[in-house]
């Protein structure tokens, strides 16, 4: 007897399920049944990871038995006062019905529930597509009125019944067989499954403890009886219901008339706005042209002439002219609200983008690759990234929802997944004590080593610990991730709301689109573009990115110093390390960098050769001629995918498409762990065209490193344009750089109080908030910054606005006057306080907090009775200047920090060493003089700790004094001693051996303390 299961829920029922899509699918298979329905809770989140599972499957093992398996689709509907109703689909139009009953199912409710009313289901059961919905009711058979169900589904109305050995079976038997005779209904055998197999029971447990908020021993009958949801065999089956064998061919007659499949799901994009007359192919041709006119003034060269056409053409036989119009048509939107954008990513490798003006690097002259971008072979649609002044992307995304309609546009969804952290609390919270992982892995190791302790408890948490990790915990919003349709997208896939207040998301990710070949937009966000945009205001506007002058001779000495503090890319501990190494010169060794300082090249050991190289210490080697167009400007090292992909067009006879599906191979390698077809053939390739086997085999190797992370050179490039634009503006304007970025924040690598430290070292002067000269941003006086009211913690920009009205009308006379026309909440005054904020009015933080408590006294008692506190209230506040002992400049920048993140007066360490006159006097900058191996002993603050260290257990760090900066080297036996140091304290000590290379300098830490040691900071 064959048998389909047609209720199975997979871990996107989210704390429900408890196996992979693909869990599920392989099982089912492996176990001989013919079909699977996934009928998640309220949506379709596993379907298209179950569909690509069956299609892989089917692909890998094309046996009849594996062919003719079937998915089907549906979904388990939550219903107001009623119990869930599952859905199949029989055909497209059906499931277009399904994902407009799950849209309204999530309409205007709070993320995470989801449910119908009864009238709505009334509602959509009169649609003629749900003439091919079938209906499964559940279980709880007493809570439905059958007449009414069988009216609405008629013959398509199945009564599920599980036998799940739980002492009710007979019991729900006699009540299914009743009802099905009164009412003419079929009853449909079902496991009603939960997950793939029994050993997954337990993390089905945990999963519905998280899920109500409680412990594994107070759950109780929210717990399963027992392990027998999990997906059973035809023979299990057919055991189970020998006395009802018609139940399982039930399921067979009902999967036969389900007859969707994703692959029908096909997708228009918008173009009802092309102007009349023009094809959407027809319009992009005459807009590309006119770009190029414009990006060439008039004289386009030949060589970019063939590119267009070639370009054009293969996006015209693969119509994807609607999708470059659709990108176009938002970039434009952005340039007329004056909104600084740039595409980035593959399409920089295409001229056609170029001349649209959505990306800013040609193609033509960096020799960049189309067939990375698209091809022909691959046939799968391109992926356009146009990034966005971070603090306006919001109008261009609301900007696509009034365009095309909530039902034609909706942002891609990101699912949040369980890591070890989260799952180590969750699971140990389950268990009646919840642990941080650091807490759970030295109670692990003590029940390890002491046989007193009860064995096997922690070990099991563990393993459900090691299950949890990747599984979904909720859906969020893709980074930027659009998706827009000519038809209604919510008859493609359900629509729900965001968390984010005018956000929509469908329920797939990105790789659910990918799977299925549907076409997304990435409107992402850049913070750097508003610092660049904010820049170029303050500097009066004569500058842009594509005016500001290229090659500056200045700008790259600065970039070879590793004076990069806030610049784009090159400002992380590793970047800044390797800039005196490389000593960029030009913008395409800045496009080098951009990708060197990545796990590809250093897993690949592509990093020390090009140094050597270029630093003359090692020959360029290039064993074939045929190379030198390829790997000349990197000297011989393949550093890009794009060189990956021309080798092996050049010397292996791959196609463009192939060479792609190549660089697709290589990003597969990491997961699969096996060379597989492309590989082979390459190297294969290599060899028939006279490549040298020793030479195959480094270029092998050094292309598995892109397994792990590589970057493509339209990538690098278009990453390279903003470092540059951002150095040179650091260079010729910091103070106006740095305003920017301060009113940028949050973004970038830095904290703003490095920042502000660093630009003090470049000479501009920064002044603290001051309530008679501050706005709400940071702004420029005569050269100098000023901190904004932005900074103050806790407030926000309309507390501050009439403030600024007040002030504006008159200045304040004095701290009473202040405090009775401003109206600010008491804990940001008293912040203010404490920041220095009324130094303007000749008072010290202790006595300003001291009158403003006094003044807050008075107005909340209402007394005319006359406080000590002051002389002359309610004209003025006392005069009296300094009640109390003067902070010493370790509490004050303290308290700076406290209130504003950052402080004008000095860093910290500097107050620190006069407070700890013992410290070691060694500064960073003096630091960076030492000579080679000399030890040296150093204390600041740990600013930037990298984690996780190397595959081979080295650590890295940046210390921070009021000097400058010092990169910190743990290799792992100093790692693992001291990291618990490393986390917990922001000062230390330290003790290391300095290490050069070129203008380089590192220390590679032997020893670190904590600067609050007291026997090491006693004062003498």
């Amino acid at each position: 007897m064959e048998y389909v299961e047609l209720k199975c829920k997979t871990h996107y029922s989210f704390l429900t399920g408890a196996s992979y899509p693909y869990e599920l699918v392989d099982q089912a298979r492996q176990i001989g049944l013919r079909g699977l329905a996934i009928t998640d809770i309220n949506g379709v989140y596993g379907i298209p990871k179950a569909y690509l599972s069956t299609k892989s499957a089917a692909k890998s093992n094309p046996t009849k038995s594996h062919s003719d398996f079937k998915l089907i689709v549906g979904a388990e509907v939550s219903i107001q006062n009623h119990p869930p109703l599952t859905l199949l689909c029989q055909n497209r139009a059906s499931y277009g019905l399904l994902c407009r009953i799950l849209t309204q199912a999530h309409r205007d409710k709070p993320k995470g529930i989801a449910y119908l009313t009864w009238n709505e289901l009334l509602h959509f059961m009169e649609n003629p597509a749900a003439q091919n919905l079938i209906g499964l009711p559940n279980e709880d058979y007493f809570l439905w009125d059958w007449k009414v169900l069988k009216d609405l589904f008629g013959s398509r109305l199945y009564l599920p019944l599980a036998r799940i050995l739980d002492y009710h079976d007979h019991q729900r038997t006699a009540t299914a067989k009743e009802i099905g005779q009164n009412y003419d209904i079929k009853i449909v055998a079902t496991n009603d499954v939960y997950y793939h197999h029994p050993l997954r029971r337990n993390l089905q447990d945990i999963l519905t403890a998280v899920q109500h908020k409680t412990n594994l021993h107070n759950a109780g009958t929210r717990l399963f009886p027992n392990h027998e949801r999990y997906l059973k065999s035809p023979e299990q089956m057919r055991k189970l219901f020998a006395d009802m064998p018609e139940t399982l061919a039930c399921t067979l007659e009902i999967a036969e008339s389900c007859t969707f499949s994703l692959s029908e799901l096909r997708y228009r994009y918008p173009n009802e706005w092309i102007p009349k007359g023009e094809s959407a192919q027809s319009y992009l041709t005459t807009l590309v042209w006119k770009g190029a006119e414009q990006r060439y003034s008039q004289q386009i060269p030949k060589n970019v002439r063939n590119q267009l056409e070639y370009e054009l053409t293969l996006i015209e036989q693969l119509q994807f002219a609607d999708y470059f119009l659709t990108i176009w048509d938002i970039v434009d939107f952005a340039r007329s609200q004056d909104i600084l954008c740039q595409g980035r990513g593959s399409a920089a490798n295409s001229a056609v983008c170029y001349a649209l003006g959505i990306t800013a690097i040609d193609p033509v002259r960096m020799s960049l690759l189309f067939e990375r971008f698209i091809s022909a072979e691959r046939g799968e649609p391109p992926d356009i990234d146009v990034d966005f002044e971070h603090e306006r992307r919001e109008e261009v995304i609301q900007y696509i929802y009034t365009k095309y309609g909530r039902e034609k546009a909706a942002m891609v969804s990101a699912v949040v997944t369980y890591r070890s952290r989260s799952a180590t609390r969750e699971v140990t919270k389950v268990f009646g004590k919840e642990l941080s992982k650091r807490e759970f892995e030295k109670a692990l190791e003590a029940e390890s080593k002491d046989e007193s302790l009860p064995n096997g408890l922690l070990q099991l948490q563990r393993e459900l610990i090691e299950e949890l990790q990747g599984f979904p915990r909720h859906l969020s919003i893709h980074s930027g991730g659009f998706i827009v349709s000519a038809d209604p997208v919510i008859e493609t896939v359900p629509i729900e709301p965001a968390r984010m207040e005018g956000r929509t998301i469908i329920q797939w990710d990105k790789y659910d689109l990918d799977a299925l070949g549907l076409l997304k937009v990435d409107i992402l966000a850049l913070g750097m573009l508003s610092a660049l945009k904010k820049t170029f205001a303050l500097i009066g506007g004569h500058l842009t990115l594509a005016t500001i002058p290229p090659e500056d001779y200045k700008t790259y000495q600065m970039i070879q110093r590793a004076d990069t503090i806030g610049t784009f890319q090159i400002e992380s501990r590793a970047q800044m390390s390797m800039l005196p190494r490389l000593l960029p010169k030009t913008f395409y060794d800045l496009v080098i960098e951009v990708a060197l300082v990545r796990p590809g090249p250093i897993i690949g050991k592509m990093v020390h050769p090009y140094l050597k190289r270029r630093k003359g210490l090692e020959p360029v080697w290039i064993p074939d001629p045929r190379l030198e167009s390829i790997l000349g400007r990197t000297l011989g090292i393949p550093i890009f995918q794009e060189q990956v992909m021309k080798m092996a067009i050049v010397l292996a006879n791959f196609t463009p498409g192939e060479a792609d599906q190549l660089r697709r191979a290589i990003g597969a390698w990491r997961s699969s762990g096996s060379i597989g077809t492309m590989g082979k053939r390459l190297i294969q390739g290599l060899l028939e065209n006279g490549i040298p086997q020793s030479y195959a085999d480094l270029i092998f190797q050094q292309i598995q490193g892109f397994a792990e992370y590589g970057f493509p050179e339209s990538h690098s490039a278009s990453f390279a344009l903003i470092a540059y634009a951002s150095s040179y503006l650091k260079c010729y304007y910091p103070a106006e750089f740095t305003c920017a970025l301060l009113n940028s924040q949050p973004m970038g690598f830095y904290s703003p109080h490095t920042l502000v430290n660093d630009v003090k070292r470049h000479g501009v002067t920064v002044h603290p908030l001051d309530p008679h000269l501050s706005d709400w941003e940071c702004k420029l006086e005569q050269g100098a910054i000023r901190i904004g009211f932005r900074y103050v913690s806790g407030i926000s920009e309309q507390e501050i606005s009439r403030l600024l009205i007040e002030r504006k009308e008159k200045p304040f006379q004095n701290l009473a006057d202040f405090l009775d026309r401003c109206s600010l909440k008491r804990n940001i005054l008293h912040r203010l306080a404490l920041g220095d904020a009324f130094a303007c009015f000749q008072l010290d933080q202790r006595t300003a907090l001291w009158q403003i408590l006094g003044y807050q006294l008075l107005n909340y008692s209402k007394s005319p009775v006359q406080l000590s506190l002051f002389s002359g209230y309610p004209n003025s506040i006392t005069n009296e200047k300094y009640l109390f002992k003067r902070m010493n400049d370790y509490e004050a920048i303290s308290a700076d920090y406290a209130v504003y993140g950052l402080s004008t007066r000095g860093h910290l360490m500097g107050a620190i060493r006069k407070r700890f006159p013992n410290l070691p006097k060694m500064t960073a900058t003096q630091a960076k003089n030492s000579v080679q191996n000399r030890v040296i002993r150093i204390s600041g603050l740990s600013i930037i700790m990298q984690r996780p260290p190397t595959a081979s257990g080295t650590a890295f760090a940046t210390l921070e004094d009021e000097t400058g900066f010092l990169d910190l080297i743990f290799f792992k036996t100093v790692y693992e001693r001291f990291k618990e140091v490393i986390m917990d304290h922001c000062f230390v000590i330290i003790q290391g051996k300095i290490q050069r290379d070129g203008l380089s300098v590192s220390l590679v830490v032997q020893n670190v303390k904590p600067l609050d040691d007291e026997a090491l900071f006693k004062n003498p």
